[in-house]
């Protein structure tokens, strides 16, 4: 099942949807923690200037230098060591119901390296020599967003007006395929690419790109579903285009604004449908974005929330989604809320074993609260990273 087939140049149908979301699970259970929980799966290591440490239980995997040098490093420490990769694999395409048409996928994968810019190619090229894995599953990792529809997050932004850090306070619920292997996979990537921003992003390897990541800057960006026939404007599938999650990596090594982001955005040429939800240290939006058009959802009383459907008036159609309906008061409140009320907010909308990280940031403090481990991880203790002492430690 796959956003774009070998015959259609467009996305017809995935494997999770908006509109066919994992149910809503009863919270009957003790809530976990993180007690117990056994992260740190990659060995400890350095290659050239690359290192890969623990942090709380987590692996942080340190990259410096060129496409080239960055790759490398990524490719030993973190697909070469990775605790299982090919099995994880396995577990993942087997979960997803696509061992028929996986081939298909690969080759279409192939296909989208074209779209990628100069120095993206040479990581991903890089990370196949070092690792010695095969480049197309290299490029189905990281194209598995363009090419199938996984996700089903929530997001919410809170501006200053609403703030009781003083700062915007952004937090998302990361939900996706609970597939085995998937925790033990996760890694907080620093890179510290030559002649761009430095930046953090939260994945799973091979995947370069960003799903959840904040630079230098505290400018923070994550990625919703949006499936392709919900888009108003019509849109298909563009083959040229630049992988999405490669995009959004492109915004945290070069932007530092909101608005800075949406004009880097806007001359990119986008193979598909998506929402970005993104905060600068001042305030946030949402970015709701098709290949034809992208259309800006701003804060209403200082708040801005996100699930898996476009909400405006030139892309959205009304569609019963219980997650935003539950989110959606926010709009209209005044209250204040911190850290501990964002993360109130997600586990209210957290979608049981699905839900496989929640995470809040604080942009203008460039911190980052993520809780990681045992499904749903709204529910666990937040490992805190102070991303300002990582990122300016070049």
């Amino acid at each position: 099942m796959l956003r774009a087939s070998a015959l259609f140049a467009l996305l017809t149908c995935g494997w999770l949807t908006a509109s066919d979301q994992p149910p809503r699970v009863p919270k009957k259970s003790t809530a976990p923690t993180n007690e117990g929980e056994k992260l740190s799966t990659f060995p400890a290591g350095k290659h050239g200037r690359g290192e890969l440490h623990h942090d709380q239980g987590l692996s942080v995997l340190t990259l410096r230098g060129t496409p080239a040098e960055m790759g490398e490093q990524f490719g030993v420490l973190a697909v070469k060591a990775a605790p299982g990769l090919d099995a994880f694999h396995k577990n993942f395409v087997a979960d997803a119901g696509i061992g028929a048409t996986e081939p298909v996928v690969r080759l279409l994968a192939l296909r989208l390296q074209a779209g990628m810019s100069a120095d993206h190619r040479a990581e991903v090229e890089a990370v196949v020599a070092a690792s010695k894995r095969p480049i197309d599953l290299a490029m189905f990792a990281n194209t598995v967003y363009d090419l199938s529809t996984t996700m089903g997050c929530s997001t919410v932004v809170v501006e200053p007006g609403r703030s009781t850090t003083g700062g915007p306070v952004f937090g998302r619920n990361f939900d996706w395929l609970p597939t085995r292997g998937m925790r033990e996979h996760t890694l907080l990537v620093v890179a510290h690419p030559t002649g761009n921003r430095s930046f953090a992003v939260v994945t799973v390897p091979p995947i370069l790109g960003c799903i959840s990541g904040m630079n230098d800057a505290g400018l923070s960006c994550t990625v919703n579903e949006i499936h392709i026939p919900q888009a108003a404007d019509k849109p298909v599938f563009q083959w040229d285009g630049v992988p999405m999650l490669f995009a959004f990596r492109q915004v945290l090594e070069e932007c530092k604004t909101v608005a800075e982001a949406e004009a880097l955005l806007r001359r990119t040429t986008r193979t598909t449908t998506a929402c970005l939800t993104i905060c600068d240290a001042t305030g946030g939006a949402v970015f709701e974005i098709t290949p034809k058009t992208i259309v800006v959802r701003r804060a209403t009383n200082d708040v801005v929330c996100c699930t898996n459907h476009f909400r405006s008036d030139a892309l959205g159609k009304p569609t019963k989604c219980w997650r935003f309906d539950t989110l959606d008061p926010l709009h209209a409140q005044t209250d204040k809320m911190g850290v501990a009320e964002v993360f109130g907010r997600l586990d209210a909308v957290n979608q049981g074993k699905f839900t496989l990280q929640s995470m809040v940031f604080e942009p203008a403090a460039r911190k980052w609260h993520l809780k990681v481990g045992s499904e749903p991880a709204s529910k666990l203790d937040a490992r805190v990273f102070d991303l300002g002492k990582l990122l300016d430690a070049k």
